[in-house]
């Protein structure tokens, strides 16, 4: 609120002043003036941007998984071009503004085809990632499903447009018992429990969000606890090798083998 640059565009000139003013109050960064639509198609464009680049990372992850390569590795070889900056892929996107944007362009257009591409391979995430648990769990009677994380990012306990909830409906779909876990979150759709409870009797981890303290699980603690020790980290955030000393068999999205 305090640092970013602000675009500002009002129905006028006074308008604008005005909003310019008002802002001037408490933000230190640059000031860009201009007009309503204007500046309502740059928040589209910027978040639609964000959206798009993410569908290209998911696609180069699953294009990884079929072609034995590490896809978070190549990322960051790619990244060192001085005008390449992929994002990082994941389990979908996310919150009420990269996961809604773009649809407000596609409303009034036919030419939004990159734009429409993008939405249907993020939303298509969810899916990608109940097609690795199925891998793990194929020889599993009954199996039971635990969700680390909710929300749609680390740290936050928003769960708008998430795309852990459509994993969750997929799963159950597959007949699968889902249990959930999330630091923060404490109102959702479903009921969401402490760690040791969600991981009791549990067959697969499926790792959604990036929250910080799910690097300090300890995988030795909770693995008696389990019925089978199979974990899906859709973020790449955690330690492989101290998770497969401690007897899971690990997957992780991107890494083909």
């Amino acid at each position: 609120m305090v640092n970013n640059d602000r675009i500002i565009g009002g129905i006028d000139k006074k308008s604008t002043a005005l909003a310019k003013s008002l802002y001037s109050c408490f933000v230190k960064g640059n000031f860009y003036l201009t007009n309503a639509i204007t500046a309502e198609f740059v928040k589209l464009m910027e978040n639609t941007y964000r959206d798009i680049n993410i569908a290209l990372a998911n696609e180069f992850a699953q294009i990884a998984e079929e072609s034995g390569v590490n896809v978070w590795e190549a990322i960051e070889l790619a990244n060192k071009h001085p005008r390449v900056n992929v994002l990082k892929p994941g389990p979908g996107v996310g919150g009420h503004c990269i996961a809604i944007d773009p649809w407000f362009l596609t409303e009034n257009s036919t030419r939004c085809r990159i734009v429409s591409l993008a939405r249907e391979i993020n939303e298509g995430m969810p899916n990608h990632v109940l097609q690795i648990v199925k891998r793990q769990v194929d020889n599993i009677k009954d199996p039971v499903i635990t969700v680390f994380g909710v929300a749609y990012k680390g740290g936050v306990d928003d769960t708008r447009e998430i795309p852990a909830l459509k994993f969750i409906k997929l799963a159950e779909n597959e007949g699968y018992k889902v249990k959930m876990h999330d630091p923060y979150v404490k109102e959702f759709e479903y009921e969401v429990l402490g760690l040791e409870e969600s991981v009791r009797g549990s067959d697969c981890i499926v790792l959604i969000t990036d929250h910080l303290e799910f690097k300090k699980v300890e995988p030795e603690g909770i693995s008696r606890l389990m019925s089978n020790k199979n974990i899906v980290d859709t973020r790449n955030m955690l330690d492989t090798q101290r998770w497969k000393e401690a007897g899971f068999n690990v997957n992780v999205i991107g890494v083909g083998h």
